[in-house]
């Protein structure tokens, strides 16, 4: 099974549905401006494959990642393609393995348990529309315990208008984009799964996904002004729309540093 062949069908996948996918991965590391040899801890929630982990890496060869899914088929492709990325590579190798590709429902309050006060940065792309309005903001809600003072949060993600005549002017134009994308020879998404599904039955791999039943957002997502709201009740400080095209947007915020005694 050629792993590292499907990550990258999955990475033209992508870039054919969302408008300047990279930029946005580029900016969440490059906004919090660590230094690029710093030991920095990151969340990755809703990693899929690793796509946005793998961009950490690019700005953070030092950094140890948790990468958390629901997609048990996503993290293999993940964690397999990682495995092959490295062959040969003792940087890159070193670098893959502080990566732990774990299998979690986001909106299971157990598994973040243990990590309050671990990480200096977390950071999501194209997953968190996936929730409800409460259990997003409860997922911010741990987001902000999960941080260490100082850390960092990028959402980068649909972002509906207030206006639903707007929206749907949003929902068009980007239809608009991905179809030329299309036309031109993209793979679309049930393109990718039917063969990926089949490669993975010829392999002698599990190819059926187990029951997705995390779905329950809206592919709009919520309205810019609920995030920034949510993250401010939070506690999060300087929360700002760091960019947007249209109903695309990327969204953080920072947690304090305690004062200082004295």
């Amino acid at each position: 099974m050629d792993w590292l062949h499907w990550f990258n069908r999955w990475e033209a996948m992508q870039n054919a549905y969302l408008p300047q996918r990279q930029h946005r991965f580029d900016l969440m590391f490059r906004l919090p401006d660590f230094p690029r040899e710093a030991d920095v801890r990151i969340l990755d929630l809703g990693c899929g494959p690793g796509s946005v982990t793998l961009c950490a890496l690019r700005h953070y060869p030092n950094a140890r990642i948790v990468a958390a899914d629901a997609d048990p088929v996503l993290l293999a492709m993940g964690r397999e393609s990682a495995n092959e990325r490295i062959s040969g590579s003792t940087d890159q190798r070193n670098s893959v393995q502080s990566v732990d590709f774990i299998l979690a429902d986001l909106r299971d309050g157990a598994w973040w348990a243990d990590y309050d006060g671990t990480f200096d940065l977390v950071v999501s792309a194209t997953a968190l529309h996936w929730l409800t309005e409460a259990h997003l903001a409860e997922v911010y809600r741990r987001v902000y315990r999960a941080l260490k003072p100082g850390g960092w949060f990028f959402n980068a993600d649909h972002i509906a208008a207030d206006d639903p005549a707007m929206q749907t002017r949003y929902r068009d134009l980007l239809h608009e984009w991905q179809q030329a994308n299309f036309d031109a020879g993209a793979e679309d998404w049930d393109g990718f799964w039917r063969g990926f599904e089949a490669a993975l039955t010829q392999a002698g791999l599990p190819s059926q996904r187990e029951a997705i039943t995390y779905w329950e957002g809206s592919d709009d997502g919520l309205p810019r002004q609920f995030h920034l709201d949510t993250l401010r009740a939070c506690g999060f400080a300087d929360v700002a729309v760091h960019w947007q095209d249209l109903g695309e947007a990327l969204i953080g915020g920072w947690k304090k540093q305690a004062p200082s005694a004295g």
